[in-house]
C-alpha cells in the first residue's frame, strides 16, 4: 500500500544548517521523521519517501510553506502522517519541517 499525504514545508536556509544546494521538484533524498500519537507526542520513526513540489518548482533552501506531496509504501506511516501531524525533514541532519494538510486515497 502507497500512504500519500499534502503536506507543507519548510526547508532551514544553507547558512542555518540547511541543505546546501536546491533539490529537483521530485526528489527521494529527504527522510521525513514523524512522531505517532496525539500530535506527535509517541516514539519518532524516519521514513524513506518520494516528495513532490505540487508546483513542481525545485526545493530550494529557505522555501517556506511549500505545498508538496509526500509518498511513502511503508504501510507504518499511516499512524504517523495524518492531518495536523508535524514532522521533520532529514538528510543525514535535521534540514527542515512539515505538517501534514490531508491524506490522500
Amino acid at each position: 500500500m502507497t500512504v500519500r499525504a499534502k503536506a507543507l514545508i519548510t526547508l532551514l536556509p544553507s547558512d542555518q544548517g540547511g541543505l546546501p544546494h536546491e533539490l529537483p521538484f521530485r526528489t527521494q533524498s529527504l527522510v521525513v521523521c514523524a512522531c505517532a500519537g496525539e500530535h506527535g507526542v509517541g516514539p519518532s520513526r524516519p521514513f524513506q519517501v518520494a516528495i513532490t513540489a505540487d508546483d513542481e518548482e525545485p526545493l530550494v533552501p529557505g522555501d517556506w510553506l511549500h505545498v508538496v506531496t509526500i509518498a511513502t509504501t511503508d504501510d507504518d506511516a499511516v499512524a504517523y502522517l495524518r492531518p495536523g501531524e508535524r514532522f521533520r525533514l532529514w538528510c543525514g541532519h535535521d534540514v527542515g519541517s512539515g505538517i501534514v494538510s490531508r491524506r490522500l486515497i
